[in-house]
C-alpha cells in the first residue's frame, strides 16, 4: 500500500510540475513575438491560419472547439488536404501543429517509472519554413490551443 502511494504521489507532482495552473489568458500572455513563438510577419500581415486535423476524433472534436472561439480567420484541414487543397504558400503562410512529448518520473519505493505525454504546439512559416515553437508542452492539449490562439489573436490587435 505504502508503494501505491508513492506510486501515485509522483504521478501527481510530475503531472502538475508539467503545466500552469495559471489562467489560459496569463499564458497567452507569456506567448510572444519576443519570445519566439509567433512570427513577426503576423503582427501586420492578413493572414488564414490552418489548424491541423489529425483524423481522430476525439483530438479533432477539440481543435474544432477552440478554433471556433478563434477571431481570425482559419481553415482547418488535414495534413493530406493542406498538400493538395491549400498548398499555396502565400495564401496560406501559417500552419498550427504539434509534436508529441514525453517526460519519466521515477518512483524512490519501487523503481517504477510514470510517464506523461503532452503536445508542444508551434506555428510554421511556410514562406521560411521555420517553426515558431512554444517554450512549454503540456497534457492539457486544448488550453493550450486556447492559450496560443489567443495570443495570436492579441498579436494582431
Amino acid at each position: 500500500m505504502k508503494r501505491l502511494i508513492t506510486y501515485l504521489v509522483s504521478t501527481v507532482i510530475l503531472a502538475t510540475s508539467l503545466q500552469s495552473c495559471a489562467s489560459t489568458s496569463s499564458v497567452a500572455n507569456k506567448i510572444t513575438i519576443e519570445s519566439g513563438e509567433i512570427p513577426p510577419d503576423m503582427k501586420s500581415e492578413d493572414f488564414t491560419l490552418i489548424g491541423v486535423l489529425k483524423e481522430r476524433g476525439s483530438y479533432d472534436k477539440y481543435v474544432k472547439i477552440e478554433f471556433a472561439n478563434y477571431t481570425g480567420k482559419y481553415i482547418l484541414a488535414t495534413e493530406n488536404e493542406i498538400k493538395d487543397k491549400y498548398n499555396d504558400t502565400n495564401q496560406y503562410r501559417y500552419i498550427m501543429d504539434y509534436e508529441r512529448e514525453t517526460a519519466s518520473s521515477f518512483s524512490g519505493g519501487n523503481g517504477k517509472s510514470t510517464t506523461v505525454s503532452g503536445k508542444r504546439y508551434f506555428i510554421l512559416d511556410r514562406k521560411t519554413n521555420k517553426e515558431y515553437k512554444r517554450k512549454t508542452w503540456s497534457s492539457f492539449y486544448a488550453k493550450e490551443m486556447q492559450a496560443y490562439l489567443k495570443a495570436i489573436e492579441a498579436v494582431k490587435n
